[in-house]
């Protein structure tokens, strides 16, 4: 019976929720919503659990009215309570495997020159001759799994949030001073609550059949 209860709270929150157009400007999330929706971003899985990327949360609305001239003047970067920029790093490199590490024998109180440990750094270190091209899809993916994170996060704690991609990322990244921090912005999320009168929120959601989408094998 939990079981089930838990899946109809998750279905329930995916289907209520829509990549909203117009936000409420006057209602903003608690310090404790923000933070439930910062944790499950901390929490995201990655490849090798390396968490190249980094998330940052555009408060200042100087700079979010910027940033919306930098992305085809959509209204959610502006009127949203928080923006979320998600970003990657430029590249993988041995700094991150060895902090990584040290991390993992702390945590875990392994001896970080231990045979399992050199033989899983061996292979964090096999993702550095990735060819260029390779690597920056692989990071780029890893900001993906990230906001299906934060998406579904949203959704279950009913706040509502717009997936972007179209913005001039090298604009923005500039606006930002992402170049000196070494990573790069790949997609954008406006998060906050709907306003009253958007009408996409009473629109069906439309989804292709279960049957269609899914296969057994």
């Amino acid at each position: 019976m939990e079981l089930t209860k838990s899946y109809n709270t998750v279905v329930d929150a995916l289907k209520w929720r829509y990549a909203v157009k117009k936000f409420d400007p006057q209602r903003k999330l608690s310090e404790n919503q923000l933070n439930v929706v910062l944790d499950a971003l901390m929490l995201t899985p990655t490849s090798m659990g390396l968490q190249l990327m980094k998330f940052l949360v555009v408060e200042d609305a100087e700079l979010r009215t910027k940033i919306r001239e930098k992305s085809y003047q959509q209204i959610q970067v502006e009127e949203a309570s928080h923006l979320i920029v998600l970003c990657r790093k430029h590249s993988v490199n041995e700094q991150d495997i060895e902090t990584y590490i040290d991390q993992l024998g702390s945590l875990r109180q392994i001896d970080t020159k231990s045979e399992s440990l050199n033989g899983f750094r061996a292979m964090l270190y096999g993702a550095m001759k990735m060819e260029s091209n390779q690597q920056v899809s692989w990071l780029e993916n890893q900001v993906y799994i990230a906001l299906g994170n934060l998406l579904t996060a949203c959704a279950v704690e009913k706040i509502d949030a717009c997936p972007m991609e179209g913005f001039d990322r090298q604009a923005v990244d500039e606006l930002l001073g992402l170049p000196e921090m070494g990573i790069q912005s790949v997609l954008m999320c406006p998060i906050g609550f709907r306003a009253s009168d958007d009408k996409y929120a009473a629109l069906a959601k439309v989804r292709r059949s279960k049957s269609d989408l899914i296969t057994f094998i």
